[in-house]
């Protein structure tokens, strides 16, 4: 494209595309055993976070493409459509809440988490606008 990067308008994928990187962090994170030093926790426990931080940057991409399919005509849908956003919103406040409790529960640097509660961060607010800019539907949804 000739347009200048700065200069381009936000792709309406952008909080998709978002999600991925979320996504590719994490799995870095999960292949160092998010860092710890010399297995000093105990390998179930590293194995249920391990799942349970997988679960929740997928479930992260996965509500969004969900609500992403839902082009409303009817209230009914528009509801759907925003609760799939919700999901998706509820999945980026429960993935920060257990990155916190992998810092304060597994001997790691912290400094190493930063990057990611940031991304985490600009997800929420890409949602909320993506959810905000949703109203636009509202008069011409049928009942």
């Amino acid at each position: 494209s000739n347009v200048k990067k700065s200069e381009r308008g936000k792709s309406k994928l952008e909080a998709q595309h978002q999600a991925y990187k979320i996504r590719r962090l994490i799995v870095r994170e999960l292949l160092t055993d998010f860092g710890t030093k010399n297995n000093t926790m105990p390998e179930w426990l590293i194995d249920k976070e391990r799942e349970r931080v997988l679960d929740l940057a997928q479930g992260i991409s996965a509500h969004l493409r969900a609500a992403n399919t839902i082009w409303p005509s009817y209230r009914a849908e528009f509801v759907e459509r925003r609760l799939e956003m919700d999901r998706a919103l509820e999945c980026c406040n429960m993935l920060q809440d257990e990155l916190q409790a992998i810092v304060e529960m597994v001997p790691t640097n912290k400094n190493r988490y930063t990057q990611i509660v940031l991304e985490i961060e600009r997800e929420f607010n890409l949602l909320k606008a993506l959810r905000q800019s949703d109203n636009r539907f509202l008069k011409h949804l049928k009942d």
